[in-house]
């Protein structure tokens, strides 16, 4: 009987350990099934000095291999086997059993001065990556008995522009019933809420048992696609399966009837883009269904299947494992993609060390992006301009990347194919095309496609989401090179990006001279320029034309302020941060950047007490305006001091957060963060380096730190906040706002004494 043919939607594949084949979850007319496929063998690349050998013969080695019950094939390949190699080098390709891979890599590293590669990449991210197939594209596919006999896809990975299946999501949220202050796993469940087409199912009975069965008649009934949680990796499905196995219930999340069973994993905590993080030891992932925990997902929590979906394009990985994976990883795993499309292999460690130095050449070298220290003030007639992913860019228009770094003082093709690096001593080699460079060009191309259909108002909040996942890629593409850990990295490329940013912005503000612009702030890749004559449109486009077309890196426009203000430093009056400043365009739309506003530290109250403070000095047209409004605006912080004296503002507006930078225990200092952790450790509650604590001040000036703060979870009827310590952070809002220069020349110098006097 001849296969049948069908196109549906792909959304994702599982190893079938038992079959020793691959699972496809495919949605054909609305219902997604499982097919197996048995045509996929997961390869490992070998490079021996046994293939040069002449006491082995070629058939001899082989035949030795494929004695091993674990290896499918073998067979041998011209392959690169580091980006360094000018040509490929015969090497081993060895298919194995899914699910063997490792096991079979320990064998093949026994022999002669042998590197293996590949062993720790998934099976299911190579299918992907041979087959060029993704989750969430549309494929044809043959089907014989159950039984996928070939399948293609039919998308581009490419395409900005595409459609997506439509995807039936479920949220779980359990609540449990505990008489101690943190719920624990022998505590019985109190209710569970689903959440499914903007309804609120609840699931509530006096036998914890029917609950759990009504949890699982719900799940068959919506047969949903995506589950969402909230610490589903970290506790919730751990909860769940302790309490089924109590009650003797069976429940199944997975569509090929998996049974649920999670067990406890040591959780991780680590640096990583200069914060420490937290990571659940458990990732919790069905078959046949994605469950995404909105507290582990870097791509749902700001983008929502869009952002998974865009993800598993540009990764070919899992659905569930992308919405996990930290943008370096990403990055990585686009990376791979490219390497494979190239011919390279990808090493098992890095390879790329950094060449030797002198102290006086790395002073040369590792200077950073440049910055234009810009003076605390109030400025008019001021226009932004910024660059379009200016490093991405950088790093794909001039080639870089670790195999085209040129560190030889004579080149061997007479300096033909070299770029030098302004200021550096090494130079770029455009003999081919680099691998970083590479995997950059189609996600440049795919964010430039996303914000001309967002101008066209194509789908506009789909577009945006999508073009949102790409920045984030692009954002780190920078700092991954020089990543210590990147298969593909190297310090001196991520100095060359430098470089040439560097450059950039002097050339920029060269062409800004010549055409009468000063520049009054610049931070790595955007521009705040001001001019004797009003800014106007059309001059402002052709100085963005010029440098775009001068530096070949797209410069856009993106306002002009009618006021633009530099606040002065808190330590240092006479300087200015550089990530700190506010102003208002023409058009009247705010722009906020470090100040109380914009920071995840600050407590709703403070918050709301700056914004109320921006909407009087927006009201300003110009600096007179804005400085005779300063009385005014301190009134605004005045009424909100008042109201903290009056004991009227609600605890929940007062919480602060800060996240752990370390464990509770390793805490020496008393400050606010390690004080709230002690006391929520003592309480019961477990905590790590990377989790986020919440908390009141209670009694700032206690001389005992464990009084002068309180957890969130520990408040009780007698909890009370303390106005003093509230007052001076909404006093030091409004300080944030005013230059030092204007706040001296203001009424509220003569009038500093208010607040103390009030809470006295």
């Amino acid at each position: 009987m001849a296969p049948m043919k069908y196109t549906g939607w792909f959304i994702d594949a599982t190893v079938d350990n038992e079959r020793r084949a691959l699972t496809l979850w495919i949605k054909v007319d609305g219902k997604t099934q499982g097919y197996t496929y048995y045509k996929f063998y997961p390869s490992l690349f070998v490079s021996t000095s046994a293939l040069d050998n002449q006491e082995w013969s070629e058939s001899n080695l082989i035949q030795s291999i494929e004695s091993h019950p674990d290896v499918v094939n073998v067979n041998i390949e011209q392959k690169y086997t580091s980006v360094y190699d000018e040509e490929p080098r015969r090497v081993l390709e060895v298919f194995t059993e899914i699910g063997m891979q490792r096991d079979v890599a320990e064998i093949l590293e026994r022999l002669p001065d042998s590197t293996v590669f590949h062993a720790d990449i998934d099976p299911v991210q190579q299918f992907f990556i041979a087959g060029e197939i993704f989750p969430f594209g549309r494929v044809n596919f043959d089907l014989k008995g159950g039984v996928v006999t070939g399948i293609t896809c039919i998308d581009s990975r490419e395409d900005a522009e595409y459609d997506t299946p439509e995807l039936t999501e479920m949220g779980i949220e359990v609540l449990i019933e505990s008489e101690g202050l943190f719920p624990q796993l022998s505590d019985p469940i109190h209710h569970i809420e689903i959440y499914n087409q903007n309804q609120i199912i609840r699931l509530e009975n006096e036998d914890e048992r029917e609950i759990l069965l009504d949890l699982q008649k719900q799940i068959d009934r919506i047969d949903p696609d995506v589950i969402v949680t909230r610490g589903g990796d970290d506790q919730l499905f751990r909860y769940l399966t302790l309490r089924a196995r109590i009650n003797d219930v069976e429940l199944v999340f997975s569509r090929n009837g998996k049974k649920l069973d999670v067990t406890h994993r040591e959780s991780n905590s680590f640096w990583q883009y200069n914060q420490i993080v937290y990571k659940s030891g458990n990732q919790v992932m069905f078959d046949g269904r994605l469950h995404i925990d909105r507290k582990e997902s870097l791509y749902y929590s700001p983008s929502g299947m869009e952002g998974v979906i865009e993800g598993c394009r540009l990764a070919f990985s899992r659905p569930q494992r992308v919405a996990r994976m930290s943008i370096g990883s990403v990055n990585a795993a686009v990376q791979y993609y490219t390497a494979h499309k190239m011919g390279i292999l990808i090493p098992p460690v890095k390879r790329n060390p950094e060449y030797l130095k002198t102290v006086n050449e790395l002073a040369t070298i590792d200077r950073g992006g440049l910055i234009f220290q810009p003076r605390p003030d109030i400025y008019e007639n001021v226009a932004e301009v910024d660059f379009a992913s200016m490093y991405p860019t950088l790093m794909v228009t001039r080639n870089i990347s670790p195999e085209t770094i040129c560190t030889r003082t004579q080149c061997p093709y007479d300096y033909r194919y070299c770029i030098d690096i302004p200021g550096l001593s090494f130079r770029i080699c455009n003999r081919r095309r680099g691998i970083v460079s590479r995997s950059l060009e189609v996600v440049v191309r795919k964010r430039n496609e996303f914000k001309e259909l967002i101008l066209c108002g194509t789908d506009t909040k789909k577009y945006a989401l999508k073009q949102n996942t790409l920045k984030g890629v692009l954002v780190s593409c920078f700092g991954y090179l020089g990543f210590k850990n990147a298969k593909f990295g190297r310090v001196e490329a991520h100095t060359a990006v430098c470089a040439f940013a560097r450059e950039v912005l002097l050339r920029t503000q060269e062409i800004g001279e010549e055409m009468g612009f000063e520049t009054i702030h610049g931070i790595v890749d955007s521009l705040w320029i001001t001019s004797k004559e009003k800014m106007k449109y059309d001059r402002l486009q052709k100085f963005c034309d010029s440098v775009s077309e001068a530096v070949d890196i797209d410069m856009s426009l993106k306002g002009v302020y009618k006021w633009l203000v530099v606040p002065s430093s808190r330590l240092h009056p006479s300087i200015a941060p550089l990530n700190r400043y506010f102003g208002v365009f023409r058009n009247g739309g705010i722009k906020t950047r470090g100040i109380e506003t914009r920071r995840r530290d600050t407590c709703f109250y403070v918050g709301d007490c700056q914004k109320e403070m921006l909407k009087v000095l927006a009201r300003a047209s110009n600096k007179e305006e804005f400085i005779d409004r300063i009385p005014e605006t301190y009134a605004v912080c005045q009424d909100f001091v008042d109201n903290l004296k009056e004991g009227d503002v609600d605890l929940r507006d007062l919480v602060l957060h800060s996240r752990l930078t370390r464990e509770p225990n390793e805490y020496l200092a008393t400050s606010r963060a390690a004080v709230v952790a002690k006391q929520l450790v003592k309480a019961g509650k477990e905590l790590h380096a990377g989790q986020r604590v919440k908390y009141v001040m209670v009694d700032s000036d206690s001389p005992s730190p464990f009084r002068r703060v309180k957890a969130l979870e520990l408040f009780d009827a007698s909890t009370k906040y303390d106005p003093q310590a509230y007052a001076k952070l909404c006093v030091r809002a409004f300080e944030n706002l005013i230059p030092i220069q204007y706040l001296d020349q203001s009424i509220v110098q003569s009038d500093r004494r208010y607040i103390e006097c009030k809470l006295a």
